[in-house]
């Protein structure tokens, strides 16, 4: 499922969906100088109700919500659908307009398959978001308040080898009302 919501994440990434205000491609000259011309625009996440997700990403997180339209995929084989297959797409931002955007991708007709319990153990295929914000406390706490996010991890020190010493992060990790795993982190050392 993790592993089918990323493949979705890359085909949709494509889409001309970027909100008002979007930063305009980089000009071919500049990309020629950059030494990877590759921008990760948006993770696409299958959720089971778009609803609760926001309660999360946009209501205790802050995410802007860019976009938010039912939309129909005639011809994507998915669940035996009836072949229009609706379903709700809201793509979100933090602080930029152009890369690190998050998507939430609801199937209206018929919903995917639940995914199998999670014992807690990682496993190949799963995601793992990560935020960071110079608010962790106040963001961890709006997390945990929203119906169905499990705390993995309450905000403790972590400290991480860098070429120029350490690098202290106070890390933390949930899980949202799907399963993904998300990790709250606020940089100590910048």
């Amino acid at each position: 499922m993790r592993a089918a919501a990323f493949c979705v994440a890359v085909l949709l990434a494509g889409c001309g969906a970027t909100g008002q205000g979007a930063a305009p491609r980089a000009p071919e000259a500049s990309v020629a100088a950059r030494a990877n011309p590759l921008d990760l625009r948006r993770t696409t996440l299958i959720v089971a109700d778009a609803e609760a997700s926001l309660a999360l990403y946009r209501d205790a997180l802050g995410m802007t919500v860019r976009y938010d339209e039912a939309l129909t995929s005639p011809g994507l084989e998915r669940y035996d659908a009836d072949g229009v297959n609706r379903s709700r797409l809201v793509l979100m931002r933090t602080n930029d307009d152009f890369v690190a955007g998050l998507g939430l991708w609801q199937f209206l007709d018929r919903p995917p398959p639940d995914a199998p319990a999670n014992d807690g153990r990682f496993r190949t295929g799963d995601v793992v978001i990560l935020f960071n914000t110079d608010t962790l406390d106040a963001h961890f706490a709006a997390a945990r308040a929203v119906p169905g996010v499990v705390v993995v991890e309450e905000p403790h020190l972590r400290v991480y080898p860098g070429p120029s010493g350490d690098i202290r992060v106070m890390v933390s990790m949930i899980r949202d009302p799907d399963g993904y795993t998300v990790e709250l982190n606020q940089l100590l050392d910048r």
